[in-house]
Parts: structure tokens; C-alpha cells; sequence
């Protein structure tokens, strides 16, 4: 497995941001060390490249760059980020195993990342090579861009907090979205003998509860049907009986499956007959 590429300011990188700096090249060597960060020079620079594009991440403090290396066989040990001055701005290095290999048939199209976390970057420029390849340049400035995806909804468009992707619509609202069509009382139908909890409590973000609901039959209304035309219509009574004759219907058509109701806790269940008031201060009514 290749080693990770992490890039280390220099010294004389940070010495140089302080009064502006342009990163121009991307430098490829063959030294085998550890880099210290006190490095002004690589120990076997091969070649060096122009940066085609780049730019930096405000959110993340990356920055992302591209360059196509020349075809050249070599293992490549060692990194450095060349400003336009010649200052080694940035050094990654490994004394084991090649970061990658290059060969002499065919051009490296390569993209990298530096990060500048806990750095003053208002002095920093890319200078972009416009003979570069445009793919690399389209996608480096696609990253950089604060709003790429602009056909989604923006939070700006929406009352709430900033979050770590800005152009898109919050989680919350997606949660506030989930817990109207989710609402107390919803009854969730499944062929799975299992409490749905963990299911819900993923899908909405918050602690939910779940209880069963055995024994009971639910009814959809029926408008074309005069017994079961409008909601809390009472069907039938527990046990034998023969008063389904006239006013209400013999038999209809049942399906058995596992009914868990969502419901609050911390609030007094009422159990609703659909036939007498209900002011939610008993247990049944």
C-alpha cells in the first residue's frame, strides 16, 4: 500500500507567507528521509511541473492543486510545493516506500492536498497554468468554488444555522420535514416482529417510542360503502353476536400484520372508543 502524501509547511514557507507568496510548481524527487520542516531544498529533486489549477477550501483550510508530471521513470520519494521565487514552500517526504512511480510512456495527471490549518492564507496565490489540462483546471475550481452545486437549495434561503456544507439545506430540516409526516401516532405496519425504535430513532435524529398495538383491526373508510362511508364508524363487538344483520355488515375481509404505534411517553394514554367525548384526563374513555 502507497504512503499517504502529507505535506509539511516549511520554515521558509511560513516565512514567505507573511509578506505573499505564488505557488507555481510542484517538485518530484527520489530522496528517502524524514522531513523536518526546516528543509529549504529537496535532497534529489527530479523535476518540476506547473501547478494547472488549485485553490483552497474555506471550510476545510485545504488546499487543493493539480499538475501534470513529464513521463520519466522514477520512484518518487519525495514532494515539494515551489513558490514562484524558488522558496520550498511545502515538503512531503518518505524513507520507506515510493508515494508512486512514474513511467516514460505517458504524463502523470495528479491532484494533491495540502493542508494550512492554523495558517494565514490571505497571502497566498496559485498561479494556475492556463496550458494545463482543463479537466484538472475544472476540477480544482469546482472544489474551490463556494457554491457549486448551485441548483440546490441554498441556506441562505433558509432560517437556519450555518453547517459544514453551507450550500446545501440543513439536517434539521429534514428532521422537522420527517417528524410531520412521522408524527405521534403514527402506526407503522411491517412483517417483522421487531420494535422499529432503532429504525426511527436513525431516520429522525431523536429518541422515538414504539408500542405495539395487538388484537385491534383497522378499517380504511370506504366513501362508496354506506357501513364504513366516514371515519369511527364501530364495527361489530367482541365475541359472537347477531346484531350485524341490518346496521352493520357480517364480515370483511381481514389481513393480519404487526402494527407498532409511535406515541409519547411522558404523556397519559386515552384509549378512544370513536363513539363518547374524549378530554385526554382518563385512562379510557
Amino acid at each position: 500500500m502507497a504512503n499517504p502524501i502529507l505535506f509539511k509547511v516549511t520554515e521558509a514557507g511560513k516565512q514567505a507567507l507573511a509578506s505573499g507568496v505564488v505557488l507555481s510548481h510542484i517538485a518530484v524527487g527520489a530522496g528517502k528521509y524524514v522531513a523536518t520542516g526546516n528543509e529549504t531544498a529537496m535532497q534529489s529533486e527530479l523535476s518540476r511541473s506547473s501547478i494547472a489549477s488549485g485553490g483552497v477550501e474555506v471550510l476545510s483550510e485545504v488546499l487543493r492543486f493539480s499538475a501534470i508530471i513529464g513521463a520519466s521513470t522514477a520512484a518518487i520519494y519525495e514532494l515539494g510545493v515551489i513558490t514562484d521565487s524558488g522558496v520550498l514552500f511545502a515538503i512531503a517526504t518518505s524513507n520507506t516506500s515510493p508515494f508512486f512511480d512514474t513511467s516514460d510512456t505517458a504524463n502523470l495527471a495528479a491532484s494533491f492536498g495540502l493542508s494550512l490549518a492554523s495558517l494565514d492564507t490571505e497571502g497566498l496565490t496559485i498561479a494556475s497554468n492556463s496550458d494545463g489540462n482543463q479537466a484538472l483546471i475544472i476540477m480544482e475550481n469546482h472544489l474551490a468554488d463556494t457554491n457549486a452545486h448551485p441548483q440546490y437549495i441554498n441556506v441562505e434561503h433558509v432560517d437556519i444555522a450555518p453547517n459544514p456544507h453551507e450550500q446545501y439545506v440543513d439536517k434539521s430540516r429534514l428532521q422537522a420535514l420527517l417528524s410531520t409526516v412521522i408524527p405521534i401516532g403514527y402506526l407503522y405496519h411491517s412483517h417483522s416482529d421487531v420494535n422499529p425504535k432503532p429504525l426511527f430513532d436513525e431516520l429522525l435524529g431523536t429518541d422515538t417510542a414504539w408500542r405495539r398495538i395487538a388484537g385491534k383491526i383497522v378499517v380504511a373508510a370506504d366513501p362508496n360503502d354506506p357501513f364504513i362511508e366516514t371515519p369511527q364508524f364501530k364495527l361489530g363487538q367482541k365475541g359472537a353476536t347477531t346484531e350485524t344483520v341490518a346496521q352493520r355488515p357480517n364480515v370483511y375481509p381481514l389481513h393480519t400484520s404487526h402494527i407498532w404505534e409511535r406515541y409519547a411517553p411522558n404523556k397519559v394514554t386515552v384509549l378512544y372508543d370513536g363513539q363518547h367525548n374524549a378530554d385526554g384526563a382518563n385512562q379510557y374513555q
